[in-house]
């Protein structure tokens, strides 16, 4: 199971000393043959720090992701020039069609991005990772962020990769965390089912939009780099 539920776990203040809150009162158990065993993973999620630390990131990932989506939102449903014009730069167009995409779909990913908490994170590989049914090439592990099972719709859970623990926490420009995050929650079958048509967020990304616009409307990078991209 996972080892940060946060419904289940208390945490010490100060240092990285993890406590297990096991049962909501200090009464003892005198029912024969009913003993609690509790198992604890404490594989680490990201090498270079401890799954507290890890737990403090996601939380931040998911403070600045929601209201990122959110402003899309309400631009969309405003829908000025200014945001149409920002639609085309990113997705390549920006008729109707592109709007119902868009108006259809980021509420979605808000929607998913609010449910989410540590819990939902897990070490690509794991068990964790395992029963959702889809796993990564092998051969692109080293250079995968993330990863999820589109279809993962019960869990959303999202693996995470050795390069993700290592990015930038945020850019209005760039591959980020953030922007990963946003990435991933846009593949699952309830929110937009994206592709990963063409990878990372720059300029490069808009210029393929323009030839390719009904790939980009369908591209991961591009909801997440339309989201997050500073004006």
């Amino acid at each position: 199971m996972s080892d940060f539920g946060n419904n289940k776990y208390g945490f010490a203040d100060g240092g990285n000393e993890e406590w297990i809150k096991v049962h909501s009162t200090a009464v003892t158990n005198t029912n024969p043959g009913s003993m609690v065993h509790v198992r604890i993973n404490t594989e680490k999620i990201c090498e270079n720090m401890t799954n507290k630390e890890f737990r403090g990131i996601i939380n931040d990932i998911l403070q600045r992701a929601i209201p990122l989506v959110d402003a899309r939102i309400c631009a969309l449903k405003t829908w000025s020039s200014s945001e149409r014009a920002r639609v085309q730069r990113w997705f390549g167009r920006n008729d109707e069609s592109a709007h119902a995409i868009l108006i259809d779909g980021l509420p979605k990913i808000s929607a998913i991005l609010r449910s989410l908490s540590p819990a939902n994170f897990v070490r690509t590989g794991s068990e964790a990772d395992r029963v959702t049914g889809c796993m990564p090439n092998p051969a692109g592990v080293g250079q995968e962020a993330a990863h999820v099972c589109a279809p993962d719709t019960a869990t959303h859970t999202i693996s995470i990769g050795p390069l993700f623990c290592t990015m930038r926490q945020w850019s209005a420009n760039a591959d980020s965390r953030v922007s990963t995050v946003i990435h991933e929650v846009s593949h699952f079958m309830d929110t937009m089912a994206t592709k990963d048509n063409k990878y990372t967020i720059a300029y490069t990304l808009r210029d393929w939009a323009q030839e390719n616009p009904d790939l980009a409307l369908n591209n991961a990078d591009s909801v997440a780099g339309y989201v997050v991209a500073g004006d």
